[in-house]
């Protein structure tokens, strides 16, 4: 899965739901109440799947509810926080609650206490607002749960990493923390993007500053010229949200990125990093009249994520630039190893 769908594939290489990904027996009923009926079987048995994960790796209770007799939404949260028992099933009491009003087109993120450090107001509402609506408006309501329990992955595990989740007091039960936004539930996707033009560079590597830059400006036109013409088409029926592109920058920010490499034809290049920055997945770039450009459907083609966010090979997928990682070791499960 390429790096700008990085935000909803979370958990995410368990799209292929290999054992090792698997959780054991994730309670549909206990994670997700859709008396609302939002979601599908398949949606509820997805969003089910990774909020088991959630709880697996980082120890956290992640509820999702839809009802449309909310009233108060914000004190409906938290009078349902409590009665759901959330965060009962993590041993340090880390609870979340998301709760959907469809009738008041209404969404809230209530936060347990023993998360409030981790998760405050403030990066609520911007994961509500920026990552959740963009779905919901296009009637993607599950795909939008998903994307934003992949935030809420990348902060969990930033927040271990620098022991910011074990360092706070821990308090059962919540006490309203969180934050609560329209909903927009199938108003119709936003045009995210300016009409601002991009050109592509003369190397692989200009080109790929160019569409950082383009990302950090919040630019989802599909139509730059930075991208290959089958991303460009494929790119037109993608939900991208300010949240995503946003994240791409933060998750390449800390990169090294290594000398392009070419094909012996130089019409292909890769852009790789080094197999210890197991977050920093390759960029696919194809020379067209001159110029470079990024192939995003090769990449969601060939590479996947796993539950950490670490990167690996789709195995059996075919593609051009395989002479780029010839010098390292695959695996069976595609991860990339040092020979």
């Amino acid at each position: 899965m390429n790096p700008i769908l990085r935000s909803i594939s979370l958990v995410l290489l368990c799209w292929v739901l290999t054992p090792a990904c698997t959780p054991s027996s994730p309670d549909n009923a206990r994670l997700v109440i859709d008396d609302s009926t939002l979601l599908d079987a398949e949606q509820l048995d997805r969003v089910s799947l990774f909020h088991g994960l959630l709880l697996e790796d980082y120890d956290i209770d992640y509820r999702v509810l839809t009802s449309g007799e909310t009233g108060d939404i914000d004190q409906y949260a938290v009078s349902r926080f409590a009665d759901l028992g959330t965060g009962d099933s993590s041993s340090t009491e880390r609870g979340l609650l998301l709760v959907i009003d469809p009738a008041q087109d209404r969404v809230r993120l209530e936060v347990g206490y023993a998360l409030e450090g981790t998760f405050p107001d403030a990066f609520v509402a911007y994961v509500e607002q920026r990552q959740m609506v963009p779905f919901f408006k296009a009637g993607r309501v599950a795909d939008g749960i998903l994307a934003t329990t992949e935030l809420i992955v990348a902060r969990a595990q930033a927040a271990s990493e620098n022991a910011g989740l074990n360092s706070e007091i821990q308090l059962e039960g919540s006490g309203g923390a969180g934050a609560t936004t329209a909903a927009r539930l199938g108003a119709g996707q936003d045009r995210v993007y300016t009409d601002a033009k991009v050109s592509a560079g003369s190397s692989p590597a200009e080109t790929l500053e160019k569409y950082f830059s383009a990302m950090r400006q919040r630019n989802a036109n599909p139509d730059l010229d930075i991208y290959t013409p089958d991303t460009r088409r494929a790119m037109r029926g993608w939900v991208r949200t300010p949240a995503q592109m946003d994240n791409i920058v933060n998750s390449y920010r800390r990169c090294h990125a290594e000398a392009e490499r070419y094909d012996s034809t130089g019409r292909y290049a890769v852009i790789r990093y080094p197999i210890a920055e197991r977050r920093c997945s390759p960029w696919f770039l194809e020379n067209i009249d001159g110029a470079w450009a990024l192939d995003l459907t090769m990449m969601q083609h060939a590479i996947r994520f796993g539950r950490d966010n670490s990167w690996h090979f789709q195995r059996g997928a075919e593609h051009p630039y395989e002479f780029a990682f010839v010098d390292w070791a695959i695996d069976s499960m595609g991860f990339p190893r040092e020979q």
